[in-house]
């Protein structure tokens, strides 16, 4: 060719090592670039892009979080004080107790006075006190989920939101082919919520102007047996949840003995996700106290039930985090991270610069 003739520059065309591909693709996962104020130009670092790695790893356990607290319930608690102390409540009993129903007397009195015959509210039939294999099972189970959903302290008021819900005992299976030798006392009465005493004694009772007297006399020595089993003995409206007496049984070492039970009501109200209305639980605690009376004595033997309530009140109510609450939650949590990352790449990248060379 032509010696004045200009030379084209020689394109050379390198393949990457494998090395380079994976550095690079690491580099361009890097979302804190570096900017070149000279030369106005973003560079890319390996360093950057392990950042942006950690930070998307973070958000994304951060966001599940957030999320799997966004779909879970919450239980709250509420203290009050109790303002309708005039208003009543329920007592709900089932308790047999070893003894004929012709034998027994079923009352109650308040702090106030008042003394009313509980056998206008409760059914008293002739039953057996012995079970049935069918009937003991039944009594097992409710003792394993009494176990599981716990009877005491604050946490356990939980299971009147989604308690088991407790029927009657089955019909026994098969048939007990004796005479029945206990009387079964059953049924819901309205109760004051004061201090007031309910009790199950020896012989029916004669009401005065000043309560009422035992004619226990009546009732021979022998007839006299209070062994009993409490089934159900509850101040809540509905039949979910177990109560710190449910299931107890209780077997006379002799034919005057005394059981006493000591019960402290908290009128507790409780109230689930979704439903506007609020039902009354009133969980309470028991304290139990077993005596044998001598013949001299005065006191009169049977079962006690004495019960004050609380001032102090507690609702327990299910919530859930808002929509808007959980989105105000992300967008904190991504924005506050995602600057924190953003200075952190700085700082690195100040870390890697090179000084300036001076000649």
């Amino acid at each position: 060719g032509s010696p004045n003739r200009p030379t084209r520059p020689r394109l050379v065309m390198r393949r990457l090592s494998k090395r380079e591909r994976v550095r690079d693709a690491v580099r361009s996962m890097d979302v804190f670039p570096k900017v070149e104020p000279q030369h106005n130009l973003e560079e890319r670092s390996s360093s950057g892009a392990i950042v942006t790695v950690i930070t998307a790893l973070v958000i994304a356990l951060l966001v599940w979080t957030e999320v799997k607290e966004y779909l879970q319930i919450h239980i709250k608690y509420d203290y009050t004080v109790s303002a309708d102390l005039h208003q009543e409540m329920n007592l709900t009993l089932d308790l047999t107790v070893a003894m004929k129903c012709d034998h027994l007397g079923v009352d109650y009195i308040d702090v106030s006075g008042t003394s009313v015959d509980a056998s206008k509210w409760m059914t008293m039939e002739a039953a057996h006190f012995d079970l049935s294999p069918n009937q003991v099972d039944w009594m097992e189970e409710w003792k394993e989920v009494k176990a599981r959903e716990g009877a005491h302290g604050l946490d356990s008021l939980n299971r009147f939101l989604h308690g088991s819900r407790r029927g009657a005992m089955p019909a026994p299976a098969p048939e007990i082919n004796k005479i029945p030798d206990s009387c079964r006392i059953v049924g819901k009465m309205p109760v004051a919520r004061v201090a007031s005493n309910f009790h199950i004694t020896a012989g029916k009772s004669v009401y005065h102007s000043r309560g009422h007297s035992h004619l226990g006399g009546a009732v021979p020595l022998q007839s006299r047996n209070f062994s009993h089993r409490i089934d159900r003995f509850s101040f809540s409206e509905e039949e979910i949840g177990t109560m710190s007496l449910d299931g107890d049984l209780q077997v006379a070492e002799s034919n005057n003995q005394r059981y006493q039970y000591f019960l402290k009501v908290v009128p507790s109200t409780t109230q689930r996700l979704g439903e506007p209305q609020i039902f009354k639980s009133n969980q309470y605690s028991v304290t139990e106290q077993h005596d044998t009376l001598e013949d001299t004595t005065n006191a009169i033997p049977g079962l006690f039930f004495k019960y004050d309530v609380e001032s102090i009140g507690v609702h327990v109510s299910e919530e859930r985090r808002t929509f808007l609450a959980l989105v105000v939650r992300l967008c904190s949590i991504v924005g506050g991270i995602f600057a924190f990352s953003g200075i952190l790449s700085s700082c690195i990248n100040s870390l890697q610069a090179k000084p300036p060379v001076t000649l």
